[in-house]
């Protein structure tokens, strides 16, 4: 379930949003995310306060090159926080179980991600 700040005043507007190293698509149903080495899901979409700043959990999973092994990597939990300006987002991404700091971000709104995937 995600979490925010106070009350929501809106969401993150739906479709898809770009930036350096992640790509992040936003629909009422769930948020993906995709990074150069890994992936997110956010249940649902990202609810923002009258600030304009989002916190909302969700699971991380590292992808890794070669082949995976039917047990692979465990999905993580993550906290992913920041905030919006128009068809500008800031994120911060941290995985919860270990206080590690995956990265900051800057999206923008339809713009196409420069990903550059593990091999």
């Amino acid at each position: 379930m995600a979490a925010t700040p106070s009350q929501p005043d809106s969401v993150v507007k739906a479709g898809q949003w770009g930036g350096q190293h992640i790509s992040m698509t936003i629909a009422a149903a769930s948020t993906e995310i995709e990074f150069d080495c890994g992936r997110a899901t956010v249940p649902g979409a990202i609810e923002t306060d009258r600030d304009d700043r989002f916190v909302t959990t969700g699971t991380f999973l590292q992808d890794r090159p070669g082949p995976t092994t039917p047990d692979g990597p465990a999905h993580r939990p993550m906290r992913l926080s920041g905030t919006v300006k128009g068809d500008d987002m800031q994120v911060s991404i941290v995985l919860t179980d270990s206080n590690e700091d995956v990265g900051n971000f800057t999206l923008t709104f339809g713009r196409t991600a420069r990903l550059v995937k593990c091999k």
